[in-house]
């Protein structure tokens, strides 16, 4: 079982990825930090506690950094709602987060648990720079990151060449890949291929349960948001894959690179990724996605949200047209 804290900012894909790794018995989260992102941070802790109590699970949410290292601040609520969910407003959770900041609760549980920790990354990097930045020693204890950010080969979605949560603050992310922790990054590479069909929601739809009904409901805005941006039928669920990569690996495909970031200019949060070892003297700092198995992932992802439909849901994935 791999020891997890995920670093989140709900947002719909983040939502259905708590509820993903919740679900997985592979995975011990430790607790849930909290970063604007998606929406500002007090919005997003109170759709990190929302997606926890829709799991039906136990698990502390910590709320962390509400504006970037240095550039200002700007949402995503034309892409998630102006609630971060899909603008479905549902009532406040019925539990809070914890008093501790999640910087400070970082920190504490790795050097409590040095080299035992894993940091699930899925919205910008600014709680995980700020640790860093205010103890590298215990930090670099860090057993490792995955995160969902960037993009080697693929267009951004914030610019032609920045991914959103590496343009919302470039210079948190360059503080993580300079920090010398192995990094898997997961990016727009392998993203961009795990969309979400209304066949797929469809088959969520028809479980009727609490949960189908919420996931179905949060992707409702994400649909329409991705058909008017760029005719896409469905919607790309980014973060749920990061969670994947943790259960199996095997899933994706990735090569080893050194991986830079721009923080100023027409590049600004662009993840700038040699394969070839020409920088850095060769050496690289980390594990990039490159291919991804999407039907595979979806029998994982909706057999552990629906474990119960499992013989319903696979006779819908043979049935979509992969």
């Amino acid at each position: 079982m791999e020891r997890i804290i995920m670093d989140v900012d709900p947002g719909i894909d983040d939502s259905l990825a708590i509820l993903f790794a919740l679900q997985s018995p592979e995975l011990q989260i430790e607790g849930i930090t909290v970063v604007s992102g998606n929406v500002e941070v007090e919005q997003a802790t109170r759709n990190a506690l929302k997606a926890v109590e829709m799991s039906g699970k136990k698990v502390r949410v910590y709320k962390g950094m509400p504006l970037p290292l240095v550039r200002p601040y700007q949402d995503a609520t034309d892409t998630h709602g102006v609630d971060g969910i899909g603008e479905n407003f549902y009532p406040p959770p019925k539990t809070e987060p914890e008093k501790v900041h999640a910087v400070d609760f970082i920190i504490e549980q790795v050097k409590e648990n040095p080299d035992e920790l894993t940091i699930l990354a899925l919205g910008p990097l600014t709680n995980l720079a700020k640790a860093i930045e205010e103890d590298s020693e215990t930090m670099r204890k860090v057993k490792r990151i995955v995160l969902m950010g960037g993009s080697a080969t693929y267009h951004g979605n914030c610019s032609p060449v920045a991914e959103y949560n590496f343009w919302v603050d470039p210079h948190a992310a360059k503080v993580v890949f300079a920090s010398g922790i192995e990094v898997t990054m997961v990016g727009l590479d392998v993203t961009h291929r795990i969309v979400f069909t209304p066949h797929l929601r469809e088959i969520v739809h028809q479980l009727r349960t609490p949960l189908s009904q919420y996931v179905y409901e949060i992707t409702r805005f994400y649909v329409d948001f991705h058909w008017k941006q760029e005719k896409t039928i469905g919607c790309v669920i980014n973060d749920p894959l990061a969670v994947a990569t943790l259960i199996q690996p095997e899933l994706v495909k990735t090569r080893t690179a050194f991986v830079d970031i721009e923080t100023e200019g027409v590049a600004m949060g662009q993840s700038v990724v040699d394969f070839e070892g020409r920088r850095n003297q060769g050496k690289w700092n980390t594990h990039v996605c490159v291919d991804v198995d999407p039907k595979a992932f979806f029998q994982l992802f909706l057999h552990r949200l629906f474990p119960e439909h499992q013989e319903q849901i696979q006779i819908g994935i043979d049935k979509h047209h992969w």
